[in-house]
């Protein structure tokens, strides 16, 4: 069994690693979804560009997750309106929704060989207090012009029964895809429109202490440039000491199946988004989650194995009894950057002018963070865009 990301089974570097001193006018960091969207809309721009990863290409939590692209925040539609108010709500609502077009229209402009699909989302109530949520969610998104379809009982899936699901609420519109295959096909873009993409070369200093003066130092080589873009998500903390309160690195755990026949027909939401799984092109169920039965435990950037919680995993994969004796082929974790109100952070970083982050994704960076990588794009070329306004990091400041 591999203790690797099913997704980054057998994908190599495609870049060597930074050695010597570069110029540039921007250095991005970070070649996750959204680091890819910044240096795809870099090289669209014609903008000089260094891109630095520490790891690999979608090495991060960009590879290590489901998969799903979803609309919303990781809260419920109804509480994110109680949260932030409605009006806020319904715009960052839309906008994940715009997120994911913009995606499609890259996956169709590239060919990206990502095995996307639009086959919608479950959400799965687990108790009657969830069941209430979900039915309050589903009338409010319906309500802004959203689409949201209640289902009980026999209108659920087969195998909802078996596992004790008896109300849930599909959304038509969410889709699904290869993460890693998706990023690096946008890297490879990128990198054709003239990025310059360094792999294996982590960022040991960053300074960025006024627009247009900016140095960035890895183990053998160095950049000058006049603007950072950083996409670090989880690490932000560590290059720049304003995030370290602000961004939390949450550990997620997963696991993969070997495939079998077709049981789940669309990415699937339980627990209040706790517990999610789906059963990808191949036949491989990619299931992940159930971060709250240890939630203090899973913190921190390692990437490591909890075994309780994967023995959690594999317990529910064999509730079903179609998958009873499947075999667990893949068992892996990723780190996540989860923001302090729960909604990404874009654009400038106090005390560093010369740096601009798009971070905190909050376990959705599929719903996101393409948007936001593109807006720091935006930010830099013409000072202003309506993601970061949104998303601003002044919002955080006390």
């Amino acid at each position: 069994m591999s203790t690797g990301s099913y997704w980054l089974e057998g994908r190599q570097p495609r870049s060597p690693s930074l050695k010597g001193d570069h110029q540039a006018d921007v250095v991005l960091i970070g070649a996750g979804v959204a680091g890819a969207s910044a240096a795809l809309a870099l090289a669209d721009s014609g903008v000089s560009t260094v891109w630095l990863e520490a790891g690999t290409v979608s090495i991060g939590a960009s590879g290590r997750n489901a998969g799903f692209v979803l609309q919303g925040t990781c809260e419920r539609y109804s509480r994110a309106a109680a949260i932030m108010g409605h009006e806020r709500a319904r715009a960052v609502h839309t906008l994940s929704r715009q997120n994911h077009q913009a995606m499609v229209e890259a996956i169709d402009r590239f060919g990206i060989d990502c095995g996307y699909q639009r086959r919608g989302s479950l959400q799965l109530a687990e108790s009657p207090s969830e069941e209430r949520d979900l039915t309050e969610s589903a009338a409010l998104l319906n309500a802004d012009g959203f689409v949201a379809q209640e289902l009980s009982g026999d209108q659920l899936p087969a195998w909802c029964a078996e596992a004790g699901f008896r109300h849930g609420v599909f959304l038509p519109d969410d889709g699904e895809l290869d993460p890693a295959a998706f990023v690096s096909g946008v890297a490879d873009a990128a990198v054709a429109g003239g990025v310059r993409l360094f792999e294996r070369s982590p960022v040991l200093e960053v300074s960025a202490p006024e627009a247009g003066d900016a140095y960035v130092r890895t183990p053998d080589g160095s950049v000058r440039a006049s603007l950072v873009l950083a996409c670090t998500n989880a690490w932000a903390g560590e290059l720049f000491p304003w995030f370290r309160d602000l961004v939390s690195p949450v550990r997620g755990q997963m696991l993969a199946t070997a495939a079998v026949p077709p049981l789940f027909h669309c990415p699937v939401y339980a627990d209040h988004g706790f517990d999610y799984w789906r059963q990808d092109r191949h036949g491989v169920i990619v299931l992940g989650g159930w971060r709250n039965l240890d939630p203090h435990a899973e913190v921190g950037i390692e990437d490591r194995l909890h075994p309780e919680i994967q023995d959690s995993m594999t317990a529910f994969i064999h509730r079903f009894s179609a998958l009873r004796g499947v075999e667990i082929t893949h068992r892996w974790a990723g780190t996540m950057g989860f923001s302090r109100d729960g909604q990404p952070i874009v654009g400038s970083v106090p005390g560093s002018p010369g740096a601009l982050a798009a971070v905190g994704f909050t376990g959705h960076g599929f719903g996101f963070a393409w948007l936001c990588g593109r807006a720091l794009v935006e930010l830099a070329n013409h000072g202003q865009s309506e993601v970061a306004t949104l998303f601003s990091s002044r919002r955080l400041i006390v």
